[in-house]
């Protein structure tokens, strides 16, 4: 358990998560209202204050009892009047995947999508299950004992689904503009063919675009490529099935449509970090 307890902090391993006081962070920034840009996702909390919240040129007001929802590669800046308080979670996928359980249940693949759109929610203004949830992460990731993982991820998934019970309203960033739109659309079509589509080129002939024009929104609006998103998809898909189930690599390949196990291999590798086997082992001991 030791070497997977590990990989709770560094961001390019598995189980990435990490969660801390916006005091904190405003102390250890020496600007913190500079723009900043994570290649992982971020759920913001404030308790307490005013001012704007800019994501990528959006602007979202600051206010108390609110949360926002950050993807991987955003741009943003705080941009405060007076002190902030509240609580900044930062993860990645495979962390999201394991605090999920079963990520195909509709339920959580709508909070998955959530998390993958720039979101401002507002809380009710009494939320003591989410302070009691927020203190028992913290006090967690300080401490390094025995199955923190699996309590961290357990806890986060409870954390989520208050959440949704405890929202007032959501706003979402602006969708209006025509590269917005065309984020969304890429992002949506992806999530439903990712299996049988595996080229920029595909995706722009489907949403009457040229393949240059596609790559340039998608990395201006997310700071990644197009391909790299598909690239992620593809191995979030065969993380899922190598976690959930006892797949061998020859079947998660072919589910991927890969032909060839070694360049499914390969692919893995180069994406995950680790190969296949290795991953599998993680998971095991992580069950």
């Amino acid at each position: 358990m030791q070497s997977t307890e590990k990989r709770l902090f560094p961001i390019d391993v598995p189980y990435f998560f990490k969660v801390t006081t916006m005091e904190s962070f405003c102390a250890s920034t020496e600007s913190p209202d500079n723009p900043v840009r994570y290649p992982y996702s971020q759920v913001v909390w404030i308790t307490r204050g005013r001012g704007n919240f800019i994501i990528d040129l959006e602007k979202f007001s600051l206010s108390d009892n609110t949360i926002y929802t950050i993807p991987p590669g955003r741009f943003h800046q705080f941009k405060p009047s007076g002190e902030l308080s509240g609580h900044i979670i930062s993860f990645n996928g495979d962390f999201l995947n394991l605090a999920m359980e079963a990520p195909d249940r509709p339920f959580f693949k709508e909070i998955s999508a959530d998390l993958n759109r720039v979101k401002m929610i507002v809380l009710q203004s009494e939320n003591p299950e989410l302070q009691d949830l927020l203190a028992d992460m913290a006090r967690e990731f300080r401490n390094h004992l025995t199955l923190r993982l699996e309590i961290l991820s357990s806890l986060f998934r409870i954390f989520l689904i208050y959440v949704k019970r405890l929202a007032i309203t959501t706003r979402q960033e602006d969708t209006s503009s025509p590269k917005m739109r065309l984020y969304h659309n890429f992002y949506e079509k992806l999530d439903k063919e990712f299996r049988t589509m595996k080229q920029v080129a595909e995706y722009a002939n489907e949403l009457a675009v040229s393949p240059s024009y596609l790559t340039v929104v998608i990395k201006k609006v997310s700071g990644y490529s197009a391909s790299y998103h598909i690239q992620q998809r593809m191995v979030l898909e065969a993380k899922r099935l190598a976690m959930y189930s006892d797949a061998s690599l020859k079947s998660v390949a072919y589910s991927l449509g890969f032909d060839d196990l070694g360049h499914f291999s390969k692919f893995f590798k180069n994406a995950a970090g680790l190969n296949f086997s290795e991953f599998k082992k993680i998971k095991d001991q992580v069950a």
